[in-house]
């Protein structure tokens, strides 16, 4: 019994989290459609234009950039998946999240368009939140 419940766990934070990555997904499509824009294609195109213009270390963090929202999608399918591996996506994404601003509870990016002027709260909650996630995923995975 207490196998079943364990396993029941695990299912319970391989989902929460996949709908989670799944929100931000889909929140990000939401506002580039809002923005009149074609979401990742036109960001895409507009990264590549501003690294032309300026390079440098611009070029560094547009790439870690793509690179997270690549690892996004696809620990959104991992998740969904429930293979024990994202565990170590999920990891590696982390500082990256952070220093994104990007927070694996993805509801926290669309009170932020709400209240907006809470930059350190923000902050707080973005840590709080991939902390969450690490104890969560190193717990029951």
């Amino acid at each position: 019994m207490k196998a079943e419940a364990t396993i029941g766990k695990r299912n319970a934070v391989f989902l929460f989290w996949g709908i989670l990555d799944a929100f931000y997904i889909i929140w990000y499509c939401v506002n580039s459609w809002l923005g009149e824009r074609i979401p990742y294609f036109s960001d895409l195109s507009a990264s590549i234009t501003l690294l032309e213009q300026q390079g440098g270390v611009n070029l560094v963090t547009a790439l870690l950039s793509w690179l997270l929202q690549f690892s996004i999608i696809l620990s959104c399918l991992i998740f969904l998946l429930q293979k024990g591996w994202v565990k170590y996506l999920a990891y590696i994404q982390t500082p990256f999240r952070i220093f994104f601003l990007m927070p694996s509870l993805s509801v926290l990016l669309f009170a932020a368009q709400l209240l907006p002027g809470y930059g350190l709260i923000f902050l707080a909650l973005i840590i709080v939140s991939e902390t969450l996630k690490i104890w969560s995923l190193w717990k029951f995975v």
